[in-house]
């Protein structure tokens, strides 16, 4: 996971007190539990993206509309290096739908943007999500949106 910080996929602020290098040590502790999935992207030889889908939610987090652990999925960080091949998100996207019809009988995927971000909100829409709830989280809102693949 260090090579994600190294490569330029892992950057940008976070809360206080938190690192990339931990937060991709919780997802592989998370994968390792069978609760998520992280999907990288390698082009000439460095990693440009990641995808990941969260089954199950850690305790004290679940959201059965998000993600069941059965047949509901959650989409969740997909980044790319600002250098990344034309359409890497696409592909990414479409990659963790077949795994997640064809591995984990997922039925339903479902993805969380800001509100305030038109371009994402646009791209999750050309993407076939259909918005289903909005909640907010401090002073921004949150849109959950979700697409059947099964």
């Amino acid at each position: 996971m260090t090579r994600l910080v190294n490569d330029g996929v892992l950057a940008g602020a976070l809360p206080p007190g938190e690192s990339w290098p931990a937060r991709a040590a919780q997802w592989l502790e998370e994968m390792r539990e069978g609760r998520r999935l992280v999907m990288i992207a390698e082009f000439d030889g460095k990693m440009v993206g990641m995808g990941q889908l969260i089954f199950k939610f850690a305790n004290g987090y679940q959201d059965a509309e998000a993600a069941n652990g059965t047949d509901i999925a959650m989409i969740d960080s997909i980044r790319m290096r600002p250098d990344a091949p034309a359409n890497l998100s696409t592909h990414i996207i479409s990659e963790l739908e077949k795994y997640a019809k064809k591995t984990q009988r997922i039925k339903t995927l479902t993805f969380l943007v800001p509100m305030d971000n038109n371009r994402v909100l646009n791209q999750v829409k050309s993407w076939g999500f259909e918005e289903f709830r909005i909640m907010p989280e401090g002073a921004k809102l949150l849109a959950f949106f979700r697409k059947r693949i099964a």
